[in-house]
Formats: C-alpha cells, structure tokens, sequence
C-alpha cells in the first residue's frame, strides 16, 4: 500500500508495548514557542500502533530530539493508504497529555482536519 508522505519527513523507531521495536513516520516543525511533532502510522511497522504507546511515543520523541515537554504539541496521523475503504482514509488527531516527572499521561484525542493541521503549522512559525 502506497502512502501520503505530506507529514512525514522520516521514519522513528521507537520501543512499543513489551519492548516491541516499532517504527512510525515523524515530521518535527519547530517554532518560537512551540514544537509540533506529527507522529504518522506506517503499514510497515512491525510493532505497536502509535495510538496505543501515545504517552510513551511522545516521550521519546522529545528525549531523541531535545524538545521540551511542556513546549510539545502532539500530533497522530494516519495517512490515506489509498484503499476504497473509509477506514484507511487520512485522520489527524491532536494528542494533549498530562505531564508529570517526565511523564505523559491521561492523553485526550481531538479530530483535527488536514487544514487545521496546516494552520497550526502556519501559526508557530
């Protein structure tokens, strides 16, 4: 399955549920104040879904790329796979989290569409 690489700017492997080694697409736009991060579901990953390790995903993200947590704006995409199916369509979701000792946690999922996800990106820079 071929995939929209609008958002993706190169692939993260990240350690999933157990230790599974997993992989997503990354996109990193940094602005003044805030640092957008688009995580993207890959269908080669051969571990865990990112909206499954959401908390754990975007820790590591900020560790490997020195962003600081507070200054995260977290976002998950599934790109269009391309299929006839409407669940393999694009989806973006706006991940805001808890933050505690360095920890993400009680993430809370809100639908985004590819605009507002451009405006976002327009209004950090």
């Amino acid at each position: 399955m071929k995939i929209s690489l609008d958002y993706i700017d190169t692939n993260f492997d990240f350690e999933g549920d157990w230790g599974v080694e997993s992989r997503c697409g990354l996109k990193i736009v940094e602005g003044k104040e805030k640092t957008i991060v688009i995580a993207a579901e890959l269908p080669e990953n051969p571990g865990t879904q990112i909206t499954s390790v959401s908390g754990d995903l975007a820790r590591q993200i900020c560790e490997a790329h020195n962003i600081q947590p507070e200054n995260l704006l977290y976002i998950e995409h599934t790109p269009n796979m391309n299929s006839k199916l409407s669940f393999y369509g694009e989806t973006f979701f706006r991940v805001d989290f808890e933050l505690a000792d360095g920890n993400f946690s009680t993430p809370k999922w809100e639908k985004l569409t590819r605009q507002q996800v451009d405006e976002l990106i327009d209004s950090i820079k």
